[in-house]
């Protein structure tokens, strides 16, 4: 296993797919290929609920991509921290058993990694999910700045060292 696990969450359907997008650019980018053999790994997660929990599983840091629709500008990529959106009332997620339902299930199973971070890009309101849709214009721009911020991510957590409590974003 590795200490690093970046997840994307999401369906195949249109800007849903963002999350699944952002780990294959981040696979094929020159700064995940940069980083130690072992460090981190990736997957894509779909649905969400319990193969979610068992993709975290022995990861010391995880990072979770997703689409979400919460009235932010298109576009627009937002950080959380696990506690901070796993009271259960689903506000980021259209999923079944859906992502803060999740993150709150693992931390009563004691069941999550030491740090979890949630990186959210804002899909448009009017948002298409047929099959073979393109994604919209705002959601193709940010997935770059997704790519980014999971290398920032990776290395300010390798900077903090593994042991050290994750920082705070309230």
């Amino acid at each position: 296993m590795t200490p690093v696990r970046v997840l994307g969450l999401g369906s195949p359907f249109g800007d849903d797919r963002a999350g699944w997008l952002a780990v294959e650019n981040l696979m094929r980018s020159d700064g995940f290929r940069a980083l130690p053999k072992g460090l981190a790994s990736t997957q894509i997660c779909d649905p969400v609920g319990n193969n979610l929990l068992d993709a975290m599983r022995g990861a010391n840091l995880a990072i979770l991509i997703d689409a979400a629709q919460s009235g932010s500008a298109p576009g627009t990529v937002r950080r959380f921290e696990a506690r901070q959106i796993e009271d259960g009332n689903e506000p980021c997620s259209s999923h079944g058993f859906g992502l803060s339902a999740t993150l709150a299930m693992g931390r009563a199973l004691n069941d999550l990694p030491d740090t979890v971070v949630i990186l959210l890009v804002e899909i448009p309101a009017d948002a298409e999910f047929g099959p073979a849709e393109d994604l919209s214009a705002p959601v193709a721009v940010a997935l770059p700045h997704l790519t980014l911020a999971v290398l920032n991510e990776i290395a300010e957590w390798t900077a903090r060292g593994i042991r050290e409590p994750a920082r705070s974003s309230a």
